[in-house]
């Protein structure tokens, strides 16, 4: 199982089928339109949950494999939420570089590759809004401390953004340069069930 199938599994709590991803015969005609191949892991990704609102629009939005452009050397693959900003990676490589580009023209390089970069979304599109039940968790530091080493699963930690994971639900927060906890910490859930076990245990204050 790769990487990328297995954190599919992971965030939507069922093996990843057909019924849920993009025909492979989609993608060569985008490939032969863009007249570029495009990255493994963006096709692994159409080919597994290409079709998982969840996972492809429930916060950022990727692009249909029709909906794919070059712009500047740059294949454009994803929308911010408010539609500020979007991504783009170079082309020409197995696992390129990843810029965001503003509605100012400006654009900024990532510190991720592609690989890491994408599954660093599906996590996020899951803890922002694909997982339907959050809550304001009122823990303290001594505490996150001993839960995130005891009970959760680091799985990104990357540019002021800290999640945790553990089965059908994520622990999340903003950081400071120091680490410390900017604002709140939010628990997301995908079923009812799994929120309704954490709600004493964390003080959870619903959104």
């Amino acid at each position: 199982m790769t990487e990328l199938r297995s954190i599919i599994k992971k965030l939507t709590g069922r093996p990843t089928g057909k019924a849920a991803g993009i025909k492979l015969s989609e993608l060569e005609m985008t490939e032969l339109k863009l007249g570029y191949t495009l990255p493994e892991i963006l096709k692994e990704l159409y080919l597994l949950a290409g079709k998982n609102y969840m996972l492809m629009e429930s916060f950022h939005r990727f692009a249909l494999p029709s909906q794919l452009e070059c712009v500047d050397g740059k294949i454009i693959f994803l929308e911010e939420n408010q539609e500020l900003c979007y991504w783009g990676f170079a082309v020409g490589a197995e696992n390129p570089s990843v810029f965001q580009l503003t509605g100012e023209d400006e654009v900024y390089e990532e510190k991720l590759k592609l690989d890491d970069f994408i599954k660093l979304i599906l996590y996020y599109q899951c803890a922002q809004s694909g997982y339907e039940y959050c809550g304001m968790a009122n823990i303290t530091n001594e505490d996150l401390e001993i839960f995130s080493h005891t009970e959760w699963e680091e799985v990104i930690h990357y540019n002021g953004l800290q999640i945790y994971w553990k089965k059908d639900c994520l622990l999340w927060y903003f950081y400071e340069k120091d680490y410390e906890v900017k604002d709140y910490i939010y628990f997301s859930a995908r079923t009812l069930e799994v929120y309704q076990q954490h709600i004493i245990k964390y003080n959870l204050e619903e959104i």
